[in-house]
């Protein structure tokens, strides 16, 4: 009886061993993920939410670091997942408005950040619709609201000290 505990115990970790030498890249390979800067419909994103890498420029009063546009609520600004096979993560990109030169320009600073908890300024383009940031993930916490420009972008609001990179989501209302 002793014998053959020992011969399985032999097989099994052989088996397993030859489990690892021979298995494929994708039998080990983590959650495909996918980085999105622009949930926003509008025809250029010329009337969106605006959330700012940056602070505001204190001559400029606006936010020429990379953005995230939306004209949606975002629950979590970490991300989502659709099928519970993929992430997507929400991240700043710079040039996300076309036809304003001064906000959400060229820019490597920030580019690529996730935008949960790295947001420092927000700007409302939207026309009819003001938007709220908070602190905690599905509207929860401290907040601050953000008035329309409808499709000025000007002036950009820096965030209160309590949510300036410790965003994590924001609705419309």
């Amino acid at each position: 009886m002793i014998a053959s505990k020992k011969y399985f115990a032999i097989a099994s970790a052989t088996g397993a061993m030859g489990a690892l030498l021979f298995s494929t890249p994708s039998a080990t390979a983590a959650t495909p993920t996918s980085y999105v800067s622009d949930e926003c419909s509008s025809s250029g994103n010329r009337y969106c939410f605006s959330i700012h890498y940056n602070s505001r420029g204190a001559q400029t009063n606006y936010s020429a670091s990379p953005c995230f546009v939306t004209n949606k609520n975002i629950p979590n600004h970490y991300g989502y997942s659709p099928n519970g096979a993929a992430l997507v993560r929400y991240v700043f990109r710079p040039a996300q408005i076309s036809g304003t030169g001064a906000t959400c320009v060229l820019s490597n600073d920030g580019d690529g950040k996730g935008v949960q908890n790295n947001g420092a300024s927000a700007s409302n383009g939207e026309c009819n619709v003001m938007n709220r940031v908070y602190v905690y993930s599905g509207y929860g916490g401290p907040s601050q609201a953000f008035y329309p420009t409808c499709g000025d972008y000007w002036p950009s609001d820096n965030l209160v000290t309590t949510l300036k990179n410790n965003n994590a989501s924001h609705e419309r209302y």
